[in-house]
């Protein structure tokens, strides 16, 4: 297992041969920026999900009320998803950039002063980026960039293993009747780490990734609540909220739709309860930072399981992959990076760099494996450099 920088040049297989295949397993935005990836560089990603969507922790839902994005509130940083996003003729673009008034105002004093001068043609107040996100939903992004990839939904991969030149599929009907030339494993470290079982490097780093719960809400209320569009706290029973009905192509009409992420202390201390009682409990602690009395139309908890990835935040130039040349078998996504979609991004596309490079550049003959004690200390390498002063946990709604 290696885990070099990304390389600054990839040679693409030949065209007069049969494109290599390639076995993705998982369609979160990891999996498919590499499927992507793999298929501007000539080669044939096959991108296996076990659910039946695309988008991971991109997640949307339809509820009575509206659309809720339920996972990834927003994408923060430069990435290449929407140029991924595969669109019809006359489609509105399928991501957006979503802004709030850099400082809000509560409504009734706004109001007030409109009405003291109605004439007054001052200039719009400054807005503020809050950064990326899908239109009309996280999940429709993810439809959109899964859009022209093969993708199988519904198919988990129970066993994969390494046959001399190709890797084997087993799915729950049986062995998938189709040769890979490597595998790319874009799903959490423990859904990875019984796939991973032909590369004992692999497998060992696998072991030390952990990942932690977190509680969230869906609050739909008739009556408008006065707060920012998104805001982030840093202490107390919420961690942050957004408003789904502020973002761009989502209707602002009413009933006003919330979503509400606990911290991660309260998820902890919560992680017995049922639904019901989450729910009301954070319906109180929103009701407190809105200052009145909220009386909800729609309620719902949910608690997000392998949430976020303990771990620090990464430097610039620290690959975010994991690669093992003996078996062709790479891992990308929170396994190895942070939990947000601009990390997951930008590691799915620096792991089909690496691996398109490692196909068509192959190890030399007799080459000695890599040990497990060595890709340990190699992986602890790759911890240690993502040492950025402060050991900050990664959150899966994205950055704050």
């Amino acid at each position: 297992m290696d885990n070099p920088t990304q390389p600054d040049a990839i040679t693409a297989p030949s065209q007069a041969t049969e494109a290599p295949r390639v076995a993705v397993v998982g369609a979160g935005m990891g999996g498919l920026s590499c499927a992507h990836e793999l298929r501007l560089r000539g080669f044939e990603p096959v991108v296996f999900e076990a659910s039946d969507r695309v988008g991971g922790r991109c997640s949307s839902l339809l509820t009575r009320v509206g659309w809720f994005d339920d996972g990834a509130q927003v994408i923060n940083g430069k990435t290449l998803l929407a140029n991924y996003a595969n669109q019809e003729p006359g489609q509105l673009p399928a991501s957006h950039v979503w802004t709030m008034p850099r400082a809000p105002v509560d409504v009734p004093s706004w109001r007030k002063v409109k009405l003291q001068d109605e004439d007054d043609s001052g200039e719009d107040r400054e807005l503020e980026s809050l950064g990326t996100v899908g239109v009309p939903s996280m999940r429709a992004l993810a439809e959109a960039i899964a859009r022209p990839l093969n993708v199988r939904l519904n198919t988990p991969i129970q066993q994969a293993y390494w046959r001399h030149t190709h890797w084997v599929l087993q799915s729950e009907s049986g062995e998938i009747d189709e040769d890979f030339q490597a595998l790319v494993l874009a799903v959490p470290a423990p859904q990875a780490l019984p796939l991973a079982s032909s590369s004992p490097a692999l497998s060992q780093a696998l072991r030390g990734v952990r990942y932690r719960n977190r509680w969230v809400l869906l609050l739909g209320t008739e009556r408008p609540i006065h707060l920012p569009s998104y805001r982030v706290y840093g202490s107390g029973p919420i961690e942050r909220m957004a408003a789904m009905h502020s973002k761009p192509g989502r209707a602002a009409t009413v009933p006003q739709r919330w979503f509400i992420e606990a911290s991660e202390r309260w998820s902890q201390e919560h992680a017995d309860d049922d639904a019901e009682t989450v729910a009301d409990l954070l319906l109180a602690n929103f009701a407190a930072h809105a200052r009145q009395t909220v009386v909800p139309h729609f309620l719902r908890a949910h608690n997000w399981t392998l949430a976020f990835a303990d771990g620090p935040a990464p430097q610039v130039d620290t690959p975010r992959y994991l690669w093992d040349g003996q078996v062709r078998l790479g891992v990308c996504g929170d396994s190895v990076t942070l939990s947000s979609v601009d990390e997951v991004h930008r590691s799915g596309a620096q792991l089909a760099m690496r691996l398109a490079d490692g196909l068509t550049n192959p190890q030399p003959r007799g080459a000695k494996p890599l040990q497990p004690e060595t890709a340990a200390r190699t992986y602890a390498d790759v911890k240690a450099r993502l040492e950025a002063g402060s050991r900050a946990r990664t959150h899966l709604m994205g950055a704050a």
